[in-house]
């Protein structure tokens, strides 16, 4: 099956900003489109960006990064907007990480002990944190994670027909990209679209910059996921100073279709069915999926 994922929407001040809608269903309907999106965080966005959420009719946002990741770098947004931070992980900074977390994920992930350098590593990027995201899908920890998206859910359930939200953390990554992989869950989108939605991070987040005073490398910077083709003069640099290739490092960190099925898995054994996951987890019974169904779908 060809999934066909939608292609960013170009603002100047983010990075991987989508809709979430446009996929077939399992029932042969389709996700509405111009209703939900994602993106990176907006702290970056300028009065022309903003004019673009308006006319997209985007009048609620979920922040999904934590209370001090908000307070750094705070969104702007369109006047009126209704704002919610509602926090799945936290910051969890590559610093936070204790040594020998940080030596256990290296090894798994075939890298190389010269980066146990943390000073070095971090300097570069958030690879740590990356690591450690990747490493969490499936887990106990992770899975109860999950309930910080309940919030997303209900705000969907309230949503205006008239309405569009739009959802983020800082890269529109990890925690985007499973609030998103959770709901076309529950909207009946087959696993195909689900998981091309998901590593679509990969291609949409990578920004071929190597001044760091170009617009885009700053856009690249802003959403804290640093990784770029390995041609990349910079990546490849960087990985040089780690004893790493680009390839190695983005074969690390980079989304997998595996990590929503370790995921998606974890949730059928601890809860049975889908339906009962969203029914303890995000409050939304059988009768509100459905509504759900009817709202965003086509």
């Amino acid at each position: 099956m060809s999934i066909r994922v939608s292609e960013p929407i170009p603002l100047e001040g983010t990075l991987n900003m989508r809709d979430v809608g446009g996929y077939a269903t399992t029932d042969g309907r389709h996700v509405l489109k111009g209703r939900i999106y994602r993106s990176a965080n907006l702290a970056q966005i300028n009065p022309g960006d903003i004019k673009k959420l308006e006319k997209l009719g985007i009048d609620t946002v979920i922040d999904l990064r934590g209370p001090r990741e908000a307070r750094e770098a705070p969104d702007h947004l369109p006047h009126g907007t209704n704002y919610v931070n509602s926090p799945i992980i936290g910051s969890s900074g590559g610093d936070e990480i204790d040594d020998e977390t940080i030596a256990q994920l290296l090894h798994n992930a075939g890298l190389p002990d010269s980066m146990l350098q943390k000073a070095r590593v971090l300097g570069k990027g958030p690879y740590y944190r990356m690591l450690y995201l990747i490493s969490m899908y499936g887990s106990d920890a992770h899975i109860a994670k999950l309930r910080g998206y309940r919030t997303l859910f209900h705000q969907l359930m309230a949503l205006p027909n008239s309405s569009s939200l739009l959802f983020h953390c800082t890269g529109g990554r990890d925690r985007t990209g499973v609030g998103a992989a959770l709901l076309l869950k529950a909207l009946d989108a087959p696993d195909e679209a689900i998981e091309a939605d998901f590593v679509a991070s990969n291609k949409y987040l990578q920004v071929d910059a190597d001044d760091p005073t170009s617009e885009r490398f700053l856009q690249f910077q802003s959403a804290n996921v640093f990784l770029q083709p390995s041609s990349n003069q910079n990546f490849q640099q960087t990985a040089k100073e780690f004893g790493a290739s680009p390839d190695q490092i983005r074969g690390a960190v980079e989304l997998r279709p595996e990590l929503l099925r370790r995921m998606f898995c974890a949730i059928d054994d601890k809860y049975g069915s889908y339906n009962k996951f969203l029914e303890q987890e995000m409050g939304i019974s059988a009768q509100e999926r459905q509504h759900l169904k009817e709202k965003f779908r086509e």
